[in-house]
C-alpha cells in the first residue's frame, strides 16, 4: 500500500511503474479513455480538468455534443464599441470698437516727427461719439517755432474690446457595446479519469477542428500565465462591461485676426462743412496713424468720425479626443489555455 509512482503520488497496483528492463511494453499505459476521450496533459491547480472550447458568433454556436454533455461555461470577448466624437467648433468673438480720444497735430511731417518737433492737441471731447465737434480747434497759419503748426496728424489707434469664443459642442456618438466573439466550454462527468504512462487525464472528445481541448481559469486575468502545455491564451467575460468611453469636453483659445476699422473727416470751418484736401482718414486698431497735412499750415477747425466697424476673428478649437475604454470586468473574467492543433 505504501508504493508510490515517480511523481510521488499512490500507486499501489504499480500502475504507473518505468516501463520493463528488458525492453517491453509499459507496465503504466493506464486505461483507456472512456467514450473515445482525448488522453491529454494535467494542468494543475488553479486550473480546471480539460473541457472542449467553441468560440465563433453566438448566432452559430453549437450545443455541447454528445460526448461532452454537461456546458460548464457560457462567456464573451471582442467588443466592438465604436465611439464618434464630433470636431470641436468655436462661436465667433463678440467684440466693439471705440473712437480714438487723442487726435495731435505736429509742425513736422510724418516722416520728420521727434522727439523736438513741437505737437498741437487736436483731441475730441471725452467719450467721443463721432459726431461733429470743433474741440481744441487750432487757428489758420499758427506758427510752432517759426514754422506751421500743422504738418501732419497723428490720430491714436480705435481701441478694440472683445471677449472669448464660446465652444460649440459637438454630437458625439456612442454606439452601445456588441460582444462578437462568443464562447461555450462542455465537458462530461464519466470521462475524467487519468489516462497514460505520465499521470495524464482524459479530456472529452473533440467533434471536430471547430473544439479546442482547454482548461479554465476563473478570476483576473493578469493573476495566471498559461500551463506549458496549453500555450493558447483567450479571455472572456460573463457579459458584464466596464464602459468609461467619453469625448474630451471643448474648450477655445484667445481671438485672433479681429479688426476694427473706421475713419475720421477733418475740416476748416467749425461746422463740418468745409474738408480738408483728403476728406477722410481711414483708422484701424493696429496703431496711431500718421498722415501728412497739404498745403501745411491750414485751419483745423473741427471733426467728425464713422461709427467703427467690429469684424471678429476666430478661435482655434481644441478638445473632443475619445477617451476612456470598453471591457470586460476583469473580476468576473475566464481565461481558457488550450492546446495547439495542429
Amino acid at each position: 500500500k505504501g508504493h508510490k509512482d515517480a511523481n510521488g503520488q499512490p500507486d499501489p497496483c504499480h500502475r504507473h511503474d518505468p516501463a520493463a528492463a528488458d525492453g517491453g511494453s509499459p507496465a503504466d499505459a493506464g486505461e483507456p479513455c472512456p467514450g473515445d476521450g482525448q488522453c491529454v496533459p494535467r494542468a494543475r491547480e488553479p486550473w480546471s480538468e480539460p473541457v472542449i472550447l467553441w468560440t465563433g458568433p453566438e448566432a452559430n454556436a453549437p450545443h455541447c455534443p454528445a460526448g461532452a454533455i454537461f456546458e460548464t461555461y457560457t462567456g464573451y470577448a471582442d467588443l466592438d464599441a465604436p465611439t464618434s466624437c464630433g470636431a470641436c467648433k468655436c462661436d465667433s468673438p463678440i467684440g466693439s470698437c471705440a473712437l480714438p480720444a487723442k487726435v495731435t497735430a505736429a509742425a513736422a511731417s510724418c516722416a520728420g516727427d521727434g522727439s523736438g518737433v513741437t505737437h498741437t492737441s487736436f483731441d475730441p471731447p471725452t467719450k467721443w461719439e463721432g459726431s461733429c465737434t470743433a474741440a481744441n480747434s487750432i487757428p489758420p497759419a499758427k506758427l510752432c517755432d517759426g514754422v506751421p503748426c500743422v504738418q501732419s496728424i497723428t490720430i491714436a489707434p480705435l481701441t478694440m474690446t472683445q471677449g472669448g469664443c464660446v465652444p460649440i459642442e459637438p454630437v458625439n456618438v456612442q454606439a452601445p457595446p456588441v460582444w462578437k466573439t462568443f464562447a461555450r466550454a462542455c465537458i462530461h462527468s464519466k470521462i475524467i479519469s487519468e489516462c497514460g504512462p505520465n499521470a495524464e487525464v482524459c479530456a472529452p472528445p473533440a467533434p471536430g477542428p471547430e473544439f479546442k481541448t482547454c482548461v479554465l481559469y476563473r478570476g483576473k486575468p493578469s493573476k495566471v500565465t498559461c500551463p506549458s502545455a496549453y500555450p493558447g491564451r483567450s479571455v472572456f467575460y460573463e457579459g458584464l462591461i466596464d464602459d468609461t468611453r467619453a469625448c474630451k469636453s471643448c474648450a477655445c483659445g484667445a481671438p485672433e485676426g479681429s479688426t476694427c476699422t473706421g475713419s475720421i473727416g477733418l475740416f476748416s470751418d467749425a461746422a463740418c462743412g468745409a474738408p480738408l484736401v483728403v476728406p477722410t482718414y481711414s483708422i484701424d486698431a493696429t496703431g496711431p496713424a500718421c498722415f501728412d497735412i497739404k498745403p501745411a499750415g491750414p485751419t483745423l477747425g473741427s471733426k467728425t468720425a464713422s461709427e467703427p466697424i467690429f469684424t471678429p476673428g476666430t478661435c482655434n478649437a481644441s478638445g473632443g479626443e475619445t477617451t476612456g475604454e470598453v471591457a470586460g470586468d476583469p473580476e468576473i473574467a475566464t481565461v481558457f489555455c488550450c492546446l495547439e492543433t495542429p
